[in-house]
C-alpha cells in the first residue's frame, strides 16, 4: 500500500473536503449502513450494458469507454489502498461492493451552468455496504471515481457514512496550461502531470508547444542565437529545418501515445503552435519571413501563410482533439488588417482540412475594416488585449485565462514589467479572494480585478470555461521540469474545485482547505512528481530520528558504482553526505558530482559539487548569504547588486561533511563541516534586460547509484537544523510584491552585464 498518512490531520478527516467539494445529501438516501472498503468484495462490478459506452460531446477524438476509465479506477484503488482489485462485467449488481454504471435518473437534469446537458455528470451513492457509481457518460462515472477515491483517503480507513452525490461540473473547461516552448518536458513528465491534474476532475492540458525567449531580454547581441523551441518533430524532411534540438522534441508516436494516456483519465490535450508573433523557430529557419521584430512573421511575404499551413498540414493528423490552438498573440497592431485575415484564413484550413476549430489568445488588433470570425473561440488573458463583456456580448465564445489570477512566471516574476508580476507559485490566495476581497472566490465568470462590477453572468452562453498558465519566460535553464509541476501543484486542485462549482456548486472550505490539500496532493495515484519513495517506510513522523534511507561504505575508497536503488526523492529532505574525496550520485532526475570550474571563473583545478539535471544543465554550487534570498514578496530570488553574495562557486577540499536541505522555496541550500556555505541557483534576466537576479533551483536528491569516495548517505523529510523551518510540503500564495526596495544601487544595464562577466558559468 502506498498511501501517504499525515497522522496531525487525522482528528480533523471529518471536516475535509474533497477537492472539487461536493455536498452529501445523507436525510434522502434509501441505503442504510455506510460502507467499509476494507469489509468489501475486492471486485469492482460494472454494468454490462453501460461498459462499452464512450462519450461523444466531449473534445477528444479518441474517447475511453466506461470499461476504459473502471480499469484505471481499479488501478488506482489497487495503488492507494492495497489488495489486488478486479474488474467484473455484470447484467445485475450483488448484496454489497463497488458498483459502477448509468446514471438512474433524467441525464437532461444534469447540466452546465450555462444550462447545456453533461456527459459529465454522475452520481455516487453510498450504504447497505456498497457504492453505487452512476455517470450521464463514461466521463461522468471517471469523475464520480474521483470523488470516491478522494472521500476513502479522507475517511483513512474509517467506513463512509451512508449518504448520495447528485452533480454535474458548472463549466465544461476546466485546464491548465504548460509553457513547453520556452522548456523542454518529457512525455513521461508531461503524462505524469496529466495523470494529477485528472484527480481534480482538471479537462483540459493546453500544450503550448512552440515559442521563444523574449527578444529583449538576456545575452541578445543577436536575434538568431535567441532560444527558441518548437517541441513536436515533424515527419516531413522539408519542415525539419525548424527544429534546433532533435533530442528535445515528441516524435508522432510519442506525442499520440501522451494524447491517449490523458484521454484514459479524462483529460484532452489542446495543442497549440504559434504564428505570427512568438514564432522565432520559424524566422530562424526562413529568416526572409521575419519582420524588424525577428520573432514576427512577415504576413504579406507571399510564403508566410502557406509555410504555417505546411506545418498545421503536418501535425494536424497528429492531434485526437476537436479544437486546436493557433496562438496568434502580441502581434504588431499596426498591422491588423494582414493579421485579421490570417486569424480568419487559418481558421477557415483548419475547419475545411480536419474539421477542428481553432482558438487563439485575445490580442488587441483594432481594424475598420474586419472582424475576426465567431467561429474562433477568444482566450482572454489581459485587459488591453480583449475585453471578456464585449466578447460575450458581440457572439464569441471564450475562455477565462485573465492573466491577475491564472499566470505564473516560473522562478521569477517580470518584475518590473506591469500591469501583472506574475509569480513564480500559483498564487492561491487570488483564487480564494478574489479581486482581493475576502472570501469572495472566484469562478470562471469572474474576470475583471479592477472594476469588479464588470463580470459575465455565470452560465454566461459564451463562457466556455478557464485554464490557468505556466509560463516559461525565464528560458530553458531557470527551472527543472519538476519545478514546473511545483509551481502548479498546489494551484492545480483550486482552479479545478472552482471551475467545477462554479457559482451553482459547493464553496472550498478555507479553514480547512490547506489540510484537504495536503492529503489529496500527496496521495494523486498514477503517478509521482513528488518523487517519493514506493515504500511505506518514508511515513515515518517527522523528528521520529529514524531516516529514510541511509547507506554505509564497506570501506575504502571505491571508483565502481554502487546500486542504491532508491531513484530520486524530492523536496523537503535533508541530504548527508561524509566524503573522503571525489564522488558521485546518480538518479533518474538528477545527477551530484565533484567537479572542476572552468579556470575563467575561479583557480584553475578546483573543485565544487555540481547538480546536474537530465536537460543536461550544470548547476555548480556558488557561494551566498545564508540571509539572502529571502524576500517574501520575491521567494528565494537574491538581486545581483547585493554584494553580501559572491555567487562564485564553492571550492570543496576533502574529507568533507556535507548537508544539503532542500524545500522548494529556498531552493538546495548546503552546509560543509556544519559551515553554511551557498546554493544551487541561475542567473536569470529580468524584464527587458534592466533588472537581474540569481534564483534558487529546487533539485532532487540522486539515490540510484553512487561511485568514488563516499562513506556514508542518510536522507531525511523535511528541512531543519541551520534554516530548517520543518518537513511540509508548503509554497507561497501570497502576491507576488514588489522588491524595488531591495534593488539599491542600480546604474544601467551595461554596468550589470559588466558584472555578469566575471562570474557566470
Amino acid at each position: 500500500m502506498h498511501l501517504r498518512y499525515f497522522p496531525a490531520l487525522l482528528g480533523a478527516a471529518a471536516a475535509l473536503q474533497p477537492l472539487p467539494p461536493v455536498q452529501w445529501s445523507h436525510g434522502n438516501s434509501s441505503a442504510g449502513g455506510g460502507f467499509s472498503l476494507q469489509d468489501a468484495p475486492k471486485t469492482i462490478y460494472l454494468q454490462r450494458s453501460f461498459a462499452n459506452v464512450s462519450d461523444t460531446e466531449g473534445l477528444t477524438l479518441i474517447p475511453p469507454t466506461a470499461y476504459e476509465f473502471a480499469q484505471t479506477f481499479s488501478k488506482d484503488l489497487s495503488q492507494l489502498f492495497g489488495a489486488n482489485w478486479t474488474l467484473q462485467q455484470v447484467d445485475s449488481f450483488p448484496k454489497s461492493g463497488i458498483f459502477l454504471g448509468k446514471f438512474k435518473g433524467d441525464a437532461s437534469q444534469l447540466t452546465y451552468e450555462n444550462g447545456i446537458a453533461t456527459e459529465e455528470g454522475y452520481e455516487l451513492e453510498v450504504g447497505n455496504g456498497s457504492v453505487f457509481i452512476g455517470g450521464t457518460g463514461s466521463r461522468g462515472l471517471f469523475w464520480g471515481t474521483r470523488t470516491l477515491l478522494q472521500e476513502l483517503l479522507i475517511a483513512n480507513g474509517a467506513s463512509l457514512e451512508s449518504g448520495r452525490v447528485v452533480e454535474a461540473p458548472a463549466y465544461a473547461t476546466r485546464g491548465y496550461m504548460l509553457d513547453a516552448g520556452r522548456k523542454w518536458y518529457t512525455t513521461d513528465f508531461l503524462k505524469d502531470l496529466c495523470t494529477y491534474a485528472s484527480f481534480f476532475k482538471i479537462s483540459e492540458f493546453h500544450y503550448h508547444s512552440s515559442d521563444n525567449y523574449p527578444l529583449n531580454r538576456g545575452h541578445n547581441e543577436t536575434w538568431s542565437e535567441v532560444f527558441s523551441h518548437f517541441s513536436l518533430y515533424p515527419e516531413d524532411p522539408e519542415l525539419q529545418g525548424i527544429i534546433q534540438r532533435p533530442n528535445e522534441t515528441l516524435s508522432r508516436a510519442e506525442f499520440e501515445d501522451f494524447q491517449e494516456h490523458c484521454a484514459q483519465r479524462g483529460v484532452t490535450v489542446i495543442p497549440e503552435i504559434e504564428a505570427p508573433g512568438h514564432c522565432l523557430s520559424i524566422t530562424k529557419w526562413k529568416p526572409e519571413l521575419a519582420l524588424a521584430k525577428k520573432d514576427l512573421l512577415n504576413l504579406s511575404h507571399p510564403e508566410a501563410i502557406p509555410t504555417v499551413k505546411a506545418i498545421w498540414s503536418e501535425f494536424l493528423p497528429w492531434f485526437q482533439t476537436k479544437e486546436v490552438h493557433i496562438g496568434a498573440d502580441e502581434y504588431d497592431a499596426t498591422l491588423a488588417d494582414v493579421y485579421i485575415n490570417f486569424v480568419n484564413e487559418m481558421s477557415d484550413f483548419v475547419n475545411s482540412t480536419s474539421g477542428k476549430r481553432v482558438r487563439i489568445w485575445g490580442t488587441n488588433e483594432p481594424s475598420e475594416n474586419y472582424t475576426i470570425s465567431k467561429d474562433v473561440i477568444i482566450q482572454h488573458w489581459q485587459y488591453g488585449q480583449s475585453d471578456p463583456v464585449q466578447l460575450q456580448d458581440d457572439g464569441y465564445q471564450l475562455i477565462n485565462s485573465e492573466d491577475w489570477w491564472a499566470y505564473m512566471s516560473l522562478k521569477n516574476d517580470h518584475m518590473p514589467i506591469l500591469p501583472a508580476p506574475y509569480p513564480q507559485f500559483f498564487n492561491n490566495t487570488r483564487t480564494l479572494n478574489f479581486a482581493s476581497a475576502e472570501g469572495w472566490q472566484w469562478n470562471p465568470s469572474l474576470f475583471n480585478p479592477v472594476n469588479t462590477t464588470e463580470q459575465l453572468e455565470p452560465g454566461a452562453s459564451g463562457n466556455r470555461g478557464a485554464i490557468l498558465a505556466a509560463w516559461s519566460d525565464s528560458g530553458p535553464d531557470a527551472t527543472t521540469q519538476l519545478e514546473g509541476y511545483y509551481a502548479m501543484r498546489n494551484g492545480i486542485p483550486l482552479v479545478a474545485a472552482r471551475a467545477w462549482s462554479g457559482l451553482k456548486g459547493v464553496n472550498v472550505s478555507t479553514s480547512d482547505f490547506d489540510s484537504s490539500l495536503e492529503i489529496l496532493t500527496a496521495n494523486a495515484p498514477g503517478q509521482n512528481l513528488d518523487r517519493r519513495f514506493s515504500t511505506s517506510a518514508q511515513y515515518k513522523p517527522t523528528g521520529s530520528g529514524a531516516p529514510l534511507f541511509s547507506w554505509k561504505s564497506s570501506g575504502g575508497y571505491s571508483a565502481s558504482n554502487v546500486s542504491l536503488g532508491k531513484g530520486s526523492y524530492g523536496p523537503p529532505y535533508t541530504l548527508s553526505i561524509a566524503t573522503s574525496g571525489p564522488f558521485t550520485l546518480l538518479g533518474p532526475d538528477t545527477s551530484l558530482s565533484v567537479g572542476t570550474v572552468p579556470s575563467n571563473i575561479s583557480a584553475n583545478g578546483t573543485s565544487t559539487l555540481v547538480f546536474s539535471t537530465a536537460d543536461g544543465f550544470p548547476y555548480p554550487l556558488r557561494s551566498t548569504s545564508e540571509s539572502d534570498g529571502h524576500d517574501p514578496g520575491h521567494p528565494g530570488r537574491i538581486w545581483w547588486n547585493l554584494t553580501s553574495s559572491t555567487h562564485h562557486p564553492v571550492p570543496i577540499t576533502f574529507p568533507a561533511n556535507i548537508r544539503i536541505e532542500t524545500d522548494v522555496v529556498n531552493g538546495s541550500r548546503v552546509w560543509v563541516d556544519d559551515e553554511f556555505k551557498g546554493r544551487y541557483e541561475v542567473f536569470v534576466f529580468g524584464g527587458r534586460n534592466t533588472i537581474f537576479s540569481w534564483s534558487q533551483m529546487a533539485l532532487v536528491a540522486p539515490l540510484q547509484s553512487a561511485s568514488g569516495g563516499l562513506e556514508s548517505v542518510v536522507l531525511e523529510a523535511g528541512i531543519g537544523g541551520s534554516g530548517g523551518n520543518g518537513s511540509s510540503w508548503t509554497s507561497p500564495g501570497g502576491p507576488s510584491n514588489s522588491g524595488a526596495g531591495r534593488l539599491a544601487g542600480f546604474s544601467t544595464v551595461a554596468a550589470g552585464l559588466a558584472v555578469l562577466i566575471g562570474i557566470v558559468v
